[in-house]
C-alpha cells in the first residue's frame, strides 16, 4: 500500500494535535483538597430488630447556606440495605447524617454560589437559585461536581489508656478539583 508524502504529512499532523486532548482525557483527575467530614459506624442495629445488623453506606450529599449568616455545610446521607422494610417503624429512622461546616466553605450571596476558598483558590460547589414567591421565600442549592464527597470504609483502632478497640467505620470526605 503507498502513501503520499502529504497524506503522511496530514495524518502527522492530526495525530500531533490529537496526542495532547488523548493525554488529556487519560490522565487522572486529583482532588486539589481533600477534608476529612466524619467517621459513623459501619452497621446500624434497627430499633424494631435488634438482633439485625445492617451495613450501612453513604446514600446522598448536599449543601446547605444560612443566608442571614453566609455560611454553608454539608450534608451526608446514609442508608442500609432493609431500610424500606424497617424505616416505617423505626423511630431512630435510620443512621444519622452527618453535619458538617468546614473553615472556608461559605455561601456568597453576591456571586449566588456555595465556595470553598484555601490558598487563595475559589472554587464553586454549588450554585444557588433564591426564589420569591406565593408561598414564600425558597432556596435550591445545586452541585456543580466541582465539591465532592466519597465515602470509605476503613479500620480504626480507638485506645482507651489500656485496651485497643478495633473497629470498622465509615470515613466522609470532601474532596474539590
Amino acid at each position: 500500500m503507498y502513501f503520499s508524502p502529504a497524506k503522511i504529512k496530514a495524518t502527522r499532523r492530526s495525530l500531533s494535535l490529537a496526542m495532547p486532548l488523548l493525554v488529556a482525557l487519560a490522565w487522572p483527575v486529583f482532588a486539589s483538597a481533600r477534608i476529612k467530614l466524619d467517621t459513623v459506624p459501619s452497621e446500624y442495629t434497627p430499633e424494631n430488630s435488634p438482633t439485625n445488623t445492617e451495613p450501612v453506606s453513604m446514600s446522598s450529599y448536599h449543601f446547605e447556606v444560612n443566608e442571614e449568616t453566609n455560611r454553608a455545610r454539608v450534608v451526608v446521607d446514609y442508608t442500609y440495605p432493609d431500610q424500606l422494610i424497617y424505616d416505617p417503624d423505626d423511630d431512630t429512622r435510620g443512621p444519622d447524617p452527618s453535619i458538617v461546616q468546614i473553615p472556608g466553605l461559605t455561601y456568597d450571596p453576591v456571586a449566588h454560589a456555595v465556595v470553598y476558598e484555601s490558598n487563595g483558590v475559589r472554587d464553586v460547589c454549588a450554585t444557588v437559585d433564591v426564589h420569591g414567591g406565593l408561598f414564600g421565600h425558597h432556596i435550591k442549592v445545586k452541585n456543580t461536581g466541582v465539591c465532592t464527597v466519597s465515602a470509605v470504609v476503613a479500620n480504626h483502632v480507638l485506645d482507651d489508656g489500656w485496651r485497643l478497640h478495633r473497629f470498622r467505620a465509615i470515613d466522609t470526605y470532601l474532596e474539590v478539583r
